[in-house]
Parts: structure tokens; sequence; C-alpha cells
């Protein structure tokens, strides 16, 4: 009897390891698909990964092709998924926050802004691009919601003053990170400043 157990744990381990093998080129292709903008192949290979139980971590690289397609609505479920598995991550809410826009979500759009901008405050590896980005997108949103004013209600079911004030915020808290980070460093040396640099 043991060694028919034998036998089988050594089956499963080559099964396994074979397996894994096939989920890696699966993804390798996916990503140079991606990268070459053939976006329906890379799905194929980027589902066929995910369905063999790999990394998380796929989701966002699919979420991404999703995107490219335009399957807005599959995209946001990945991100979702995402930000379920690492909340305090602020692209993935910038990312959704896309999505969201594609969709015409606007409050949706706005709250996942707020929440990247959150994140962003409290991460260790924030870039300055985001950020940009980020002012960019808002100012965007910011003009078409005074372009549609009078029928913001019927099309996006808030009001007016309620997205101005979300946008508002935002804008406020992206001029705020900025300061803070102006003003610990001085060019030269690397010293702590004393007065704050004003943009």
């Amino acid at each position: 009897m043991k060694w028919f157990n034998k036998l089988r744990i050594k089956s499963k381990d080559s099964f396994l390891r074979s397996n894994s093998k096939q989920e890696s080129t699966s993804l390798k292709k996916g990503r140079d698909l991606y990268l070459s903008c053939k976006f329906n192949e890379a799905l194929f290979h980027f589902d066929h990964s995910i369905n063999s139980g790999f990394d998380i971590k796929i989701l966002k690289l699919r979420a991404r092709c999703l995107q490219k397609l335009n399957k807005h609505f599959l995209a946001i479920e990945d991100f979702d998924k995402l930000i379920e598995e690492n909340p305090l991550e602020f692209s993935n809410y910038y990312r959704r926050a896309v999505s969201k826009n594609a969709l015409f979500d606007l409050k949706g759009q706005i709250e996942d802004l707020q929440n990247c901008i959150y994140y962003y405050r409290k991460s260790k590896n924030a870039q300055s691009l985001i950020l940009k980005n980020l002012e960019i997108d808002l100012i965007t949103t910011g003009n078409y919601v005074e372009e549609v004013k009078n029928n913001i209600i019927s099309i996006h079911n808030i009001s007016y003053l309620e997205i101005k004030n979300l946008i508002s915020e935002c804008l406020i808290q992206i001029k705020r990170i900025r300061l803070q980070s102006r003003r610990f460093k001085s060019p030269a040396k690397g010293k702590i400043a004393t007065k704050l640099i004003l943009p």
C-alpha cells in the first residue's frame, strides 16, 4: 500500500510542475501580446492563467487589458478583487476610476479618486506622476460638470454642489501633498528646510 501512495504523490508532483510551467508560459505570452497591443489574444492567455489558479496580480494585467478593449464592467470587477486583496494600493483606485469614468459613473469615479489620494498619502513608494494624472482627471471632470450643470441630476443622479465639493476637496488634498513634499527637503545637501516653499 505504501508503494501506491508514493507513486500517487510522485505523479501529483510532476503534474503540478508541468502545470505551473504551462501557466507561466501562458502568462509570458499574455504579457508579450499585451505589450504588442494584441489585447484579445492577451486576454485569452490572462484568462487561462487566472483560471489555473495563478497569482492574483495577473488580475491587474487582465483588468488593464479589459480597459483597452472597452470592457469596463469586467475591468471594474477585477479591480474590485484587487482592492479587496490589498486596499492600500492607491493605483488600483485610480485605474478603477478610469473605467467608472468611461461608464459615466461620475460619483464612483470621484470617490475612487478620493481613495487614491488618501492611500497615496500613506504610501511609501508614491510617484509624483500619478498626482499630475489625478489633477488632470479632476480638472477635466470639473469642466464636464460645468457643461452639464443644469442636467447633472438627471444624467448622473448627483447634485451639482455635491460633485463640485468632492472635486474641490480632492484638488485641495493634492495641493497639500505637494506642499508637504516640498517643505521637508531643501535642494542643497538634503537638509530639512525651515521655510515653506510655495508653488
